[in-house]
């Protein structure tokens, strides 16, 4: 491993350090403590994070995605790609292999053809760990369910959200946050995905 990537990989665990208490989605690196009480259930918790750990273990054995630079999220079985690559070829190749993962029903990819900086990668850190404290820190939100990825300040919503008006005050949040280009939300609405109004965030392609 580089030692730019050496960097990198203790900057992304600061980052999950100073959120200690945020529970990430499955593949995020961290390990959730309260996965019991999330609304997707122990068992599914599990069930994707081993998805994740499978669809990571393949970038890794392959000789065209650059694990270092792409962001695996599992949700229900339904896989958020983000994150930077060289090539659409390396983003093909990380669809396909993600696609050809057991338990996996769904693959949304916004990874960009990009490259980033170690003052961006550390500047992205910085606005999901504040996304995450006013989530948990929101009487309307319940932070536990709803998980957070940023590329170059545009910010990447995954999870459950009971209600609409709960999924969009998740949004909502996230926009306040010093920092953020723009929000995505791939919020499930109880279990349902449900398209998100231009009024609060650009709805995923």
């Amino acid at each position: 491993m580089s030692m730019k990537r050496i960097w990198i990989a203790g900057l992304l665990m600061g980052g999950a350090l100073l959120s200690s208490c945020t529970p990430m989605v499955a593949g995020s690196g961290a390990v959730a403590t309260g996965m019991v009480a999330e609304r997707r259930g122990a068992g599914d918790y599990v069930e994707d994070n081993w998805a994740a750990w499978k669809i990571r273990s393949k970038y890794i054995r392959s000789d065209l995605v650059k694990v270092g630079n792409i962001n695996v999220s599992v949700y229900q079985g339904r896989v958020l790609l983000t994150g930077a690559a060289a090539s659409e070829e390396e983003i093909a190749e990380a669809i396909d292999l993600a696609k050809r993962t057991r338990g996996i029903t769904e693959v949304s990819s916004e990874i960009k053809v990009q490259s980033e900086t170690a003052k961006e990668i550390a500047n992205d850190v910085w606005i999901s760990t504040h996304v995450k404290a006013k989530l948990f820190s929101s009487d309307e939100v319940r932070g536990i369910d709803i998980h957070v990825e940023t590329t170059k300040g545009v910010v990447y919503l995954t999870g459950q959200a009971q209600t609409l008006d709960e999924r969009n005050k998740a949004i909502e949040l996230a926009q306040r946050v010093k920092g953020v280009q723009e929000v995505v939300s791939y919020i499930l609405v109880d279990g349902k995905a449900i398209p998100v109004s231009n009024e609060y965030s650009r709805q995923p392609e």
